[in-house]
């Protein structure tokens, strides 16, 4: 008798939860792309600066990568030695809810290669919370903030990156597996990206609308230390170039708050997984960077 009580007070319990999850998955996808008009006209302040200073965030940094290369100067020279540092300053606004405006303008101290962009930007919509979509458009591209060379432009917008995710918690029963303290955690996220016009490499022309599936896990280990690594797929495989990774990542200490410093090594090169070949000097450990930033809040 009493097992068969307890065997219906788990089943409710079982019932209950993933009701619950349901829930918080429709809630999340529903209050995706929320654009409260109301919140835009109200003021925080009292001082009309204030007010117009508010939403903006950003931060300061510097990054040096762990290898020299060799590369093709601006002038076309090539260096057997380059070493990449770079300083950026990066600004974002946020004027309602989780819409967003970001660019970053970089500084390359020894020179950069043609194709290293003076600017980066990107903007659309990206809610932190669990189960919520987002849409952001990315540029990393070789924008010019003054074009002069042959071929150079402010910036080519259709070489530029659509994304559209969803963002997904781990089974708690999985997670606990790898938590070694309460304040961590492993979020995740899968995204469909398309780039309307794209180079390929072996054909040396420009080419359309490059697929590509990635999904992204985030793991806390301890505060704001912690581990991301993220996986492509490409549906079209002749899509993939040597650049392309089958994965990325990055470790280090990042707290989001302002006025705070995060330390921390990425790697976006051309990562291989073993039973597949990587392009020449790249897809290593020494092919990342380690970087250093501070930012800030109004």
């Amino acid at each position: 008798m009493l097992i068969g009580i307890s065997l219906i007070t788990l089943c409710r319990h079982l019932y209950a939860q993933e009701n619950k999850k349901k829930n918080e998955v429709l809630k999340g996808i529903l209050s995706s792309f929320s654009f409260p008009l109301k919140d835009l006209f109200k003021k925080q302040y009292t001082s009309e600066w204030k007010n117009l200073l508010s939403g903006f965030s950003g931060n300061l940094g510097f990054s040096c990568p762990l290898q020299a290369v060799e590369a093709k100067g601006v002038s076309g020279q090539r260096n057997k030695n380059f070493q990449k540092y770079v300083a950026s300053v990066s600004i974002k606004y946020n004027p309602i809810s989780y819409w967003f405006f970001n660019t970053t303008f970089y500084y390359y101290p020894k020179g950069r290669n043609p194709w290293d962009p003076d600017f980066s930007y990107s903007f659309g919509y990206d809610d932190w919370h669990p189960y919520t979509l987002s849409l952001v458009y990315s540029n990393y591209g070789p924008n010019r903030l003054h074009p002069t060379q042959k071929g150079e432009r402010f910036t080519r917008f259709a070489e530029g990156t659509f994304s559209l995710g969803w963002k997904f918690t781990v089974p708690k029963n999985i997670e606990k597996l790898f938590i070694v303290h309460p304040s961590g955690g492993i979020i995740g996220s899968i995204n469909y990206n398309v780039t309307p016009r794209y180079f390929d490499l072996a054909t040396l022309s420009k080419k359309h609308w490059k697929e590509t599936f990635s999904i992204t896990l985030k793991y806390t280990i301890y505060k704001w230390w912690y581990i991301t690594v993220t996986y492509y797929y490409y549906p079209h495989p002749e899509q993939q170039q040597p650049w392309d990774p089958d994965y990325t990542y990055s470790f280090g200490y990042f707290d989001w708050h302002p006025g705070t410093i995060a330390i921390q090594y990425s790697n976006y090169a051309g990562n291989r997984y073993p039973w597949r070949k990587r392009g020449p000097g790249t897809g290593k450990f020494k092919s990342g960077y380690i970087s250093i930033s501070w930012s800030w809040k109004w």
